[in-house]
């Protein structure tokens, strides 16, 4: 029984009740932001016309006039959100230490980062990122939680007697095990002695079996999959949380709804903890539903599944708290597991186990503008009056083409009904000439044409976007602006992650992924709260392919031949041009200085082994280290007499050795043509001396 205040169902059923009625205002403005992006509307027709059946009034300007859906919301919620994810996955993510003892670690635990989020759990991490960026952009606010995932899956392992006896041989003791199975009379011993060597509970009919010599198949369960499990949620929708917050870390509690089938709730007995009597009861509440009590408000999205469509599901909520504890008056982070319906028992209330210390939520506003979280303005809220002004002039010039090209006919008052039909090739009989005459249309008004340019203009350049009449450095300013914005909030999603990566990511799944190099993921919460910060950068520049180009030549033509003091990092400079051109290529194909110049030293001494044995290696043409390789096979020459003696007495290892360091010095002499190409001379002391 749950006796505290914060442990009584009812008492957060209240604060559930109370944050979404002070909130009521903002599920109305989701419902709006929702309809504007979608292009919804009542009375809508399905070939893009108004009907008075649909509207039940009277149409204007007349039946089947155009009712154009025009899609500018949506539009730019996309593009805001494509640039975003793009962005994501483009962007130089690094790993800065904390204490200098942790930059030998630093490159092993950055690779085991990026494997993580761009291969392991690449395609769940785009889904829900996509997800949260199209609520963020749509409504102005998504919430991420980020969580640690554990499944499991039952295999049948099987075991015979000669097994047992295999493993007394390792273990005398299972010698007497061995012996109360062969004896009828011990099957219950030897039932209890089992738990000891067999996995899973076994029944006196698997002990007959094994004494009758026969296999025994007894079902197993393992981990299926333990890791990060990022869920992109609804706020007011998915979760809730007081209405005035403005960090949601600093919340006084956050809940979180989810929807679970029979068999992961009873799945997450063993795996989570979870209470079997609270399954047993949850289960029998199939169904029932707290959140239209909640929530009424949010019942007119034209998006949401019936409740009743939720039959065969259970409702959970996972409620996260801030609470003094009375032991020792600090702040303790609670975590309950409860459903609407079980009021005296919870599936799990315990302290959470996250050693990071926080809320696993992170808020992603789309923009700051006051401290509320909801006050976030969605992209619809923002240009519904301009897709609204897009859409009058797309109607006006479709309602006004129905006239030019069908115009009202104009008939003698006196003639009486007649049914005409118009059309080509059709003959209008009449009584005396010229009975008949069009209605003049109306001229056609190029200033709607001008209006919606002037309006598309205007959404362009609030929101970045290249087209006439905007200034492209501002438009790359707020590109710019947008992507720093969703990055500094994606920076907060992958550090929770890696967090939760040290402390529960297997060892051995470590091993393996390190190349067996040792990373020492430490689990103590100090190591979790502060050993590594992040760093997520993208310059939105690159987007820009030509603008990129034109960076990257003034970098190689012109800044770089001005070093004369050698400031800039040219293995750093090629890993950059790398990246951007693909980051994922730059980190398969391009090395650290260090390692490059020892595979050069040994490509080179592979090289002379082969001239040694006759064989003449191909001569390097380009990307390759030419004075270090002459170097290398200067020392081995310098190091060895006999080699020395062979150079007199062969004259077919002398001349490919020969050939080898005339190319060095050939393509060297090209370097320093360049050199001297630009600035007329090379430095005194790197003249040849005259003869």
């Amino acid at each position: 029984m749950m006796t505290e205040e914060k442990s009584d169902l009812n008492y957060w059923i209240r604060e559930l009740t109370t944050a979404a009625t002070d909130a009521s205002w903002y599920s109305t403005r989701r419902a709006d932001n929702y309809d504007t992006r979608l292009s919804y509307w009542d009375g809508q027709s399905s070939d893009g016309k108004k009907w008075s059946g649909n509207f039940r009034k009277k149409i204007f300007p007349w039946e089947g006039a155009s009712d154009a859906r025009i899609r500018l919301a949506d539009l730019v919620c996309n593009r805001e959100a494509q640039l975003c994810l793009q962005a994501t996955f483009a962007a130089r993510l690094q790993m800065l230490p904390v204490e200098s003892t942790d930059a030998l670690q630093q490159q092993r635990c950055e690779s085991l980062l990026k494997w993580m989020l761009h291969s392991h759990c690449a395609d769940d991490l785009r889904r829900e990122l996509e997800l949260a960026l199209n609520i963020r952009a749509t409504y102005g606010l998504a919430v991420m939680g980020v969580f640690w995932r554990t499944t499991s899956r039952v295999e049948i392992k099987t075991f015979t007697l000669d097994d047992l006896l295999l493993l007394a041989e390792q273990d005398p003791a299972a010698g007497e095990f061995i012996a109360a199975i062969l004896d009828p009379t011990q099957e219950v011993l030897a039932t209890r002695m089992a738990e000891q060597y067999l996995p899973g509970p076994i029944t006196i009919a698997g002990i007959r079996t094994l004494r009758e010599g026969r296999v025994l198949e007894i079902p197993t369960p393992y981990v299926y999959e333990s890791r990060p499990e990022w869920c992109a949620l609804e706020p007011f929708n998915d979760v809730l949380f007081p209405a005035a917050t403005y960090d949601l870390q600093r919340a006084p509690w956050i809940a979180r709804r989810e929807m679970v089938t029979c068999e992961e709730l009873r799945e997450r007995i063993t795996l989570d903890g979870y209470d079997s009597t609270f399954v047993e009861q949850a289960e029998r509440q199939k169904g029932s539903s707290l959140w239209p009590i909640i929530v009424q408000a949010s019942a007119n999205r034209r998006d949401h599944l019936l409740f009743e469509e939720y039959r065969d599901m259970v409702e959970l909520w996972h409620i996260y708290s801030k609470e003094e504890d009375k032991k020792t008056g600090a702040t303790k982070l609670m975590c309950r597991v409860v459903h609407s319906s079980i009021s005296d028992l919870a599936a799990k209330e315990e302290i959470l186990t996250y050693a990071h210390g926080n809320y696993p939520f992170i808020e992603l506003p789309r923009e700051r503008i006051t401290r509320c979280l909801i006050e976030a303005r969605g992209i619809p809220e923002i240009v519904s009056t301009m897709q609204q002004e897009i859409k009058q002039q797309r109607d006006y010039r479709a309602d006004r083409a129905s006239i030019a090209i069908l115009p009202p006919l104009k008939v003698p008052a006196n003639r009486g009904k007649l049914d005409l039909i118009l059309g080509p090739a059709m003959q209008l009989p009449e009584r005396r000439p010229n009975e008949f005459a069009w209605m003049q249309p109306p001229p056609f008004d190029q200033g709607t044409i001008e209006i919606e340019r002037a309006v598309r203009r205007d959404v362009n350049e609030y929101f970045g976007l290249a087209g006439d009449g905007v200034d492209p450095n501002y438009a790359q300013l707020v590109l710019q602006h947008t992507v720093d914005r969703w990055l500094r909030d994606f920076k907060a999603i992958v550090t929770q992650t890696w967090q939760l990566m040290q402390q529960y990511m297997p060892p051995v799944r470590i091993l393996r992924v390190s190349g067996g190099a040792n990373v020492p993921f430490a689990a103590a919460r100090e190591d979790i709260q502060g050993k590594f910060d992040l760093s997520v950068t993208y310059d939105a520049k690159q987007f820009d392919s030509e603008l990129l180009g034109m960076k990257l030549e003034y970098i190689t033509k012109s800044l770089v031949p001005m070093d004369n003091m050698g400031v800039i990092d040219r293995a750093g400079l090629v890993k950059f041009i790398m990246s951007t051109v693909d980051p994922n290529i730059a980190d398969l194909i391009v090395r650290d200085p260090g390692p490059a110049a020892q595979i050069e030293a040994d490509e080179e001494q592979l090289a002379y082994t082969k001239i040694a044995a006759g064989t003449e290696p191909p001569l390097p043409q380009e990307g390759v280290n030419f004075q270090l390789r002459a170097q290398v096979l200067q020392s081995i020459i310098a190091a060895n007499p006999a080699i020395q003696q062979r150079l007199q007495s062969d004259e077919i290892f002398r001349s490919m050795i020969d050939a080898r360091m005339q190319a060095f010095s050939f393509q060297l002499q090209q370097q320093q043509n360049a050199i001297i190409g630009r600035q007329g001379t090379l430095p005194a002391l790197q003249q040849p001396v005259a003869a």
